[in-house]
């Protein structure tokens, strides 16, 4: 285990580290690191993590879940401390919704290197219950997919959970890319002439673009999804987009790909990635049901109402 100053900057640095290699971005996904036997240092929620200072991460107690401070830890703060209860020999935990993983994730089904945890909401107990369990069934593995929402990564150090997420990373990617063919055409659509939105952008990408190719809505497989982008994104014409953005960020233009709208400018790139990664959630999921309507439509209400506030703090 760390002294208290080495888990603060080791998680700082895990969190420069991850984004570095897209395995985590902004506010998403959660990180610690094991001070005591009873103790750990975890990401606070709704903050980002390029801004991050080591004095903001929040100390908690493995057992009655208690934490010091005015600044609230995340709330996925009983899934570590219930994988440092099950696993002694785990010093860090990393829970990121990395792309390949959360898209593979979605499905629900164990695979050989990852087992999957059951669908709960995020921050519930019932999350919690269900990465406990999977835990606790699968003493073995470092790596676990969690269904609908990401990947949770233990490691007996900094070193040792980045490897996990890496690994798990690359493994999915090969699942998806030996499952899924995508489009290869390249359209351009011109965003100039679009005043309605303070920020546009048109996004091409091939698991966008794939999926618009249905001329079908995009329901939310992933949970980052509905919070962010909304409960579906509509499939539209060029000419008829508008609707298609009413009460979203994004909404995909038909056999072309997305166009991802906000008020904030580096918002963009965030909702163009997780319209992107639900995309290939749904090519690779051809069986699984994707969230609920109600499901979504209440975390795109949480998300407006409450995290997308503090992820600026």
């Amino acid at each position: 285990m760390y002294t208290e100053k080495e888990a603060r900057d080791l998680v700082i640095e895990a969190g420069h580290r991850l984004m570095k290699y897209k395995l985590i971005a902004r506010t998403w996904g959660n990180i610690s690191a094991r001070i005591s036997d009873t103790e750990f240092v975890i990401t606070p929620s709704g903050r980002a993590y390029d801004t991050l200072k080591p004095e903001e991460l929040v100390k908690v107690n493995m057992e009655t879940l208690k934490y010091a401070g005015s600044i609230k830890p995340s709330s996925e703060k009983g899934i570590h401390a219930r994988a440092y209860i099950l696993r002694k020999d785990i010093d860090f935990v990393i829970h990121t919704h990395q792309y390949y993983a959360s898209a593979v994730g979605a499905e629900g089904k164990d695979l050989p290197f990852a087992p999957c945890a059951g669908y709960g909401l995020p921050g519930t107990g019932k999350l919690k219950d269900e990465v406990t369990k999977c835990i606790a069934a699968n003493p073995q593995s470092k790596a676990f997919l969690m269904e609908k929402h990401g990947a949770l990564c233990l490691g007996k150090d900094f070193d040792d959970a980045f490897e996990v997420a890496a690994d798990l990373e690359r493994k999915c990617n090969e699942l998806f890319h030996n499952k899924v063919e995508l489009k290869v055409a390249d359209p351009k659509f011109d965003t100039s002439g679009i005043k309605d939105y303070p920020y546009v952008l048109f996004d091409s990408d091939p698991m966008t673009r794939t999926y618009s190719y249905r001329a079908k809505t995009l329901p939310a497989y992933l949970d980052d999804f509905a919070q962010i982008v909304g409960p579906d994104a509509k499939c539209r014409t060029t000419k008829g987009y508008k609707a298609g953005l009413k009460n979203r960020n994004a909404v995909l233009l038909n056999g072309m790909g997305a166009l991802c709208v906000s008020d904030v400018e580096d918002d963009l790139e965030a909702i163009s990635l997780i319209v992107s990664k639900n995309a290939a959630a749904a090519l690779y999921c051809e069986n699984a049901k994707p969230l609920s309507k109600a499901d979504a439509l209440l975390q795109r209400v949480v998300y407006l109402k409450k995290y997308s506030k503090q992820k600026d703090k």
